[in-house]
């Protein structure tokens, strides 16, 4: 009786090790992934006063679009 009773108890501390080992691994696994994000996300739009800068130098300019092109030259279709 007190082998099986020492048997059970080895499985018993053996299991709940592994489910504790198991939940370490998967905590860290989660924390340190690259996919996930760990804080606040930040924009990945240009900076206000860059925004600022081009749009001061684009009105001191007097320029509101892109010139416009001449159009490609094109062969006649017979």
């Amino acid at each position: 009786m007190r082998a099986r009773s020492r048997a059970r108890r080895a499985k018993v501390t053996l299991g709940l090790l592994a489910a504790a080992v198991f939940g370490v691994s998967f905590a860290g696994a989660k924390a340190h992934a690259p996919g996930h994000p760990k804080g606040r996300l930040a924009s990945l739009g240009a900076p206000r006063s860059f925004e600022r800068a081009v749009r001061k130098i684009i009105l001191a300019t007097g320029q509101i679009a892109p010139p416009v092109q001449p159009p490609a030259v094109q062969t006649g279709v017979s």
